[in-house]
């Protein structure tokens, strides 16, 4: 008994492949019956109604017997784990297929013959044809007995050919029903993935901004609970566009700006912010929360550590090609254990370099690395859609 996931790709493959069947085999028919229409009129055979029905009497069953073979090899496929047992089912129905067939032919040729007049072969051509044996002009043509064999082993070979057409159609649409199921399950993964990476990061920046209205509550309570009003309108709108894989540029700026005003209220004037955005770049599609991180980790190894006030730029900036934007901060860690921490595959790096590859694959730009002059810098580059930043 076959499961309802087979069912459903049965049912799905069956409308291609009968199409695919059928055209060919229309095609093919079609095909054949030009070739013997032409050999009956080169024999000599007048007039061409007489040579339409010889033609027909002689394949006309078969056209009908077609479907059969083609649901005989869906029913029995040649499958690895049945050819054997349905080999054997196939051999019987190619005797079964030639039988009804000859069957069905001689009784058309022996029903329509004696409905065609005397003059059905042509007496009056001026020039005299090729010594082509002829039939009684009152009836269709009589098969011997060897024709009828030869006839009968060309058929059994055309039952085959039939199966190995179906088969083949057959296998065709299962093998690219399977490749449409494994892109599906890509895609799906893919997004799976993706929504994992954004759940990761949600936490990972309320614990931090939690742990900072905590240390300040003894210090500032009225400054803590403007920390905590902002920090709600901050999660209202994560929360709200949660569902969106990429969200206008000017939306994440926004997000971005909540949680910056966050961030200010505790570290005042040590912390400078600015964004520094080129023309028409507002429209460019992102991913939700992907400069979050990026600011955060600035923060937390730039600013956070400094005892002097620092500056963190946000840049955008939109070409033909792509969208760049950097996140550059002025910090200088204070010795090389502090500054390889911020170099390392923290949350907030590690998690936006693999949302990237997600989402643009091998078309993305994500560079980040300390600068001469001290600081740190994130470069990222998103293509447009249709652009190949490798190849530009």
């Amino acid at each position: 008994m076959s499961s309802p996931a087979s069912q459903r790709e049965s049912s799905g493959r069956a409308p291609s492949a009968n199409r695919l069947f059928w055209t060919i085999c229309l095609l093919g028919w079609m095909a054949l019956l030009t070739v013997t229409v032409t050999s009956i009129l080169v024999a000599g055979f007048r007039p061409f109604t007489l040579v339409i029905i010889m033609a027909l009497a002689l394949w006309l069953p078969y056209v009908l017997l077609t479907p059969l073979v083609f649901l005989m090899v869906q029913r029995f496929p040649f499958t690895t784990s049945k050819w054997r047992a349905n080999l054997g089912l196939h051999l019987m129905a190619s005797l079964f297929f030639v039988l009804i067939g000859e069957s069905a032919s001689f009784g058309i040729a022996k029903t329509l013959g004696p409905n065609f007049p005397d003059h059905a072969i042509t007496d009056h051509v001026r020039e005299p044809r090729p010594p082509f044996p002829r039939t009684p002009p009152s009836s269709l043509p009589a098969p011997s007995v060897g024709m009828s064999s030869m006839k009968a082993v060309a058929n059994l070979q055309l039952y085959w050919v039939l199966a190995a057409l179906s088969h083949a159609i057959l296998a065709t649409a299962r093998l690219r029903e399977r490749e449409k199921q494994a892109a599906e399950l890509s895609s799906h993964l893919a997004q799976a993935r993706l929504a994992s990476l954004r759940t990761q990061l949600q936490p990972h920046f309320l614990f931090n901004t939690l742990n900072s209205i905590s240390a300040l509550i003894p210090q500032n309570p009225a400054l803590a609970n403007e920390m905590v009003l902002n920090l709600s309108d901050l999660l209202r709108m994560t929360l709200r566009d949660s569902p969106a894989e990429r969200i206008q540029l000017r939306e994440e700026l926004k997000l971005l700006g909540c949680y910056v005003d966050i961030q200010k209220l505790r570290f005042g004037a040590r912390l400078n912010f600015e964004l520094d955005l080129g023309d028409n770049c507002l429209d460019f599609l992102v991913a939700p929360l992907l400069l979050q991180p990026l600011v955060e980790n600035a923060i937390r190894y730039g600013i956070e550590p400094s005892e002097q006030p620092e500056r963190i730029v946000v840049r955008a900036r939109l070409t033909d090609q792509a969208l760049t934007l950097e996140v550059v901060n002025s910090g200088r860690p204070e010795n090389e254990d502090s500054a390889s921490r911020v170099e390392s595959n923290g949350i907030g790096l590690a998690n936006t370099q693999a949302r990237l590859a997600a989402l643009y694959g091998p078309s993305q730009v994500f560079q980040y690395g300390r600068l001469p002059d001290g600081g740190f810098r994130v470069n990222i580059k998103l293509p447009r859609p249709g652009a190949d930043l490798k190849a530009s």
